[in-house]
């Protein structure tokens, strides 16, 4: 097995630190804990607090199954299967925002253990519903820790874009860049980019 280049490890870490900060500072700016779980209009049923928890359930399954990570005995041989239909619902962290706040914060804490612990090319196996009427409703695929690492970050801007819409909604202030991937945040540098070259050239 090789090893992941420090910079791109450093990069995917530091990744993840920074939009699990960004749950903990929407929560500490939120105007009353009413806020946290006022169901939306736009999003029927849909609460901040369910879309975050949402989040973590990710994140907490993406490292629960680990065998190293397991409190109870493992073998060697054991394979890291990773099932993100296993999540939890109705926990007390999405009425809580103070438990949510705890609960991620203790997540950053997980991630920075092990960031040097676990390679981020380790092989993983992934398993998923993919349709519960046939004979096979479940399916597993090979895949690895960064992949499914990063795949959760994706998931939780996928959210983050759902709750900045619940804030607007409310009339609750986020910023401009909460919810919005890299690829789009790149995209519209590179248009205003071009804009500043076209208004540089007409000077």
């Amino acid at each position: 097995m090789g090893t992941t280049p420090l910079n791109q490890q450093t990069i995917i870490y530091t990744a993840t630190n920074q939009l699990l900060q960004q749950v903990i500072d929407l929560l500490q700016h939120l105007p009353d804990d009413d806020a946290y779980t006022r169901p939306s209009i736009v999003m029927p049923g849909g609460t901040i607090g369910k879309h975050i928890r949402h989040v973590y359930d990710h994140f907490s399954l993406l490292l629960a199954s680990n065998p190293e990570l397991n409190q109870q005995q493992h073998h060697e041989d054991d394979i890291w299967t990773i099932d993100f239909d296993a999540r939890s619902r109705d926990q007390p962290m999405e009425r809580d925002r103070r438990e949510a706040t705890y609960c991620f914060r203790d997540m950053q804490n997980k991630f920075k253990d092990i960031e040097n612990k676990i390679p981020l090319n380790t092989p993983v196996r992934l398993a998923a519903t993919i349709d519960p009427s046939s004979n096979i409703p479940r399916a597993t695929f090979n895949s690895s820790y960064d992949r499914e690492l990063w795949y959760c970050c994706m998931h939780a801007i996928h959210h983050y874009a759902a709750i900045k819409a619940i804030c607007i909604e409310n009339n609750i202030p986020v910023t401009s860049s909460f919810g919005m991937a890299p690829s789009t945040t790149q995209h519209l540098q590179h248009l205003q980019q071009q804009q500043r070259t076209k208004i540089s050239g007409h000077l």
